[in-house]
């Protein structure tokens, strides 16, 4: 009872905090961050639960899961060079980096908790850099780039901290076992994920229970990660791997009519599980530093510096690297803006603070123990000073003009096809109803062409309603049956669009828009399908 008695109260107190954050336009994460160690310092009030495995699971499984889901598959694959370049060679660069530069300021430090260390520190935060990203209004590719990097990374760096604590557990592992380890995590992994994103998929396609799938994808992240971690595969890239092919299926299938509500949920959920995530850090942290012995406090400030130093230098060589690699592929080359603005947007977040929880439980050498405190503090430090640093973002991208995407004329192009992709739908109705000598009323072919016909010429936005019509309700329910017809054939114009190239960016909003057209009309029309 007071373990969940101490769960509720910080997760209280972080989301106020977070809300009040966001009601004055800040990012979260930063001042959520400093509440924790402003109550971690006080005599009374919540302390981090004891247990950090079941911290580690209940908060970052669905934490990543929930990211994820705000990613898009299609973009991911259409960048997925630079994006694994990042996620996984800079990680295993920085983590040795990293640990190479511990082992030699700790003294006594064995290799394998210096390295994990470094897999700790390695991978960026989701849903820090995407906020920052957005906030300064970067280029989509940009954004895409670092939001797809950050969700690849925390496997990777994870399962890299797995390697690093069996060595320290063990003492020493072959080559041979150290590769076995690395296989079995990312491929078990990536399947047991793959399992769960295709029965969901499944659920999604063939049920008519729309309740029941969004209740399926909301304990998903669960048996995913756990059911990788039994047989020795990476539970968050198992997360990572299920979301995006929920994510896929619940856009691309027309009659799925729970994504709106799978969305707004998992924004919610997200938002809480972040406040509380680095609440956690923050109130952790105090604590943490105060139970170091006074050789290793003094040597604190040393190490973090060093090991915040390594991460940015480690970065820059890296993106510069790849920008000089690829500067003759016009599909794949890294501008030099680019890279800068790339190189500087190394946020770590909670995914790092809470794999630190698991330090001492997953060394499982009582020896080590007292080590781990000194790594968890220089974590907590590195993440506050990162997050200290991220919002020069957008100063660093303004110093090498690089300037957001223009969508003015994408957005218009993009309302333009659709309302031309909706008047065909609509003269395919019309032929087909005529043929079968069903007419439709000429009221309403006027009533959704007029406002096809606006939209086609001038772009203007539209709310959804539909007009109000008054010979009858004949004429009301052929509108109700156009505007189907025409709704339908716009989402899979949308999809087409999708499959072309164009950004989940840009097309999502337009299939939301879609989405609550056709809640308005299933609203006035119980009996209208999609």
């Amino acid at each position: 009872m007071e373990l969940l008695e101490g769960v509720f109260a910080t997760t209280i107190l972080a989301v106020v905090v977070a809300g009040i954050a966001r009601w004055r336009g800040w990012g979260i994460a930063l001042p959520v961050l400093v509440a924790g160690i402003i109550v971690g310092f006080l005599p009374f009030g919540p302390r981090a639960p004891d247990d950090g495995g079941d911290v580690f699971l209940l908060v970052l499984a669905p934490l990543v899961f929930g990211e994820a889901l705000s990613s898009s598959f299609v973009d991911f694959r259409r960048l997925r060079r630079p994006i694994l370049a990042l996620a996984i060679g800079l990680v295993v660069m920085s983590s040795l980096a990293v640990g190479a530069v511990a082992a030699q300021l700790v003294p006594g430090l064995p290799l394998a908790m210096a390295f994990a260390l470094g897999a700790i520190l390695s991978p960026t935060d989701a849903v820090a850099v995407a906020s920052i990203a957005k906030r300064v209004s970067l280029p989509r590719r940009v954004v895409t780039i670092l939001e797809g990097e950050s969700l690849v990374n925390d496997g990777t760096g994870l399962t890299l901290l797995r390697v690093a604590l069996a060595v320290a557990a063990a003492g020493a592992l072959t080559a041979q076992e150290v590769l076995t380890v690395l296989a079995q995590s990312v491929l078990g992994g990536i399947a047991v994920g793959a399992l769960v994103g295709i029965i969901l998929a499944l659920v999604i396609r063939r049920g008519s229970d729309d309740l029941l799938a969004n209740a399926l994808i909301l304990i998903a992240p669960f048996p995913a990660y756990l059911g990788a971690e039994a047989i020795g595969g990476s539970g968050i890239l198992a997360v990572v791997t299920a979301a995006l092919i929920v994510t896929n299926t619940m856009l691309t299938d027309r009659d799925f009519r729970g994504r709106r509500a799978s969305v707004a949920v998992w924004k919610q959920i997200t938002f809480i599980l972040t406040a509380l995530a680095f609440f956690l850090v923050g109130l952790e942290l105090p604590a943490t530093i105060e139970e170091l012995p006074a050789e290793e406090l003094r040597l604190l400030p040393l190490l973090v510096i060093a090991v915040l130093v390594t991460l940015l230098v480690a970065r820059l060589v890296f993106v510069l690297l790849m920008a000089l690699i690829t500067r003759r592929d016009a599909r794949r080359r890294i501008g030099l803006r680019e890279a800068v603005v790339l190189a500087w947007a190394g946020t770590r977040g909670p995914v790092s603070g809470l794999a630190a929880f698991s330090l001492p439980l997953g060394v499982g050498v009582e020896a080590l123990v007292d080590q781990s405190q000194l790594l968890q503090a220089t974590t907590f430090l590195v993440i506050a000073l990162t997050l200290l640093l991220s919002p020069t973002l957008g100063l660093v991208a303004r110093a090498v003009r690089l300037r957001a995407d223009d969508d003015g004329d994408t957005g218009a192009e993009l309302r333009a096809a659709l309302a031309a992709r909706g008047l065909a739908a609509l003269d395919d109705a019309l032929q087909e109803a005529s043929l079968e000598r069903r007419p439709l009323s000429a009221e309403a072919e006027a009533i959704v062409r007029s406002r096809l016909t606006i939209d086609l010429r001038s772009a203007e936005d539209k709310t959804g309603e539909l007009p109000v019509v008054a010979d009858g309700t004949t004429t009301v329910h052929d509108v109700w049956a156009l505007e189907r017809i025409v709704l339908n054939a716009q989402h899979d114009e949308l999809l087409v669009l999708r499959d072309s190239g164009w950004p989940d960016a840009i097309l999502r909003p337009a299939m939301h828009e879609i989405d609550l057209q056709r809640s308005a009309l299933r609203a006035r029309n119980p009996r209208a399908t999609d």
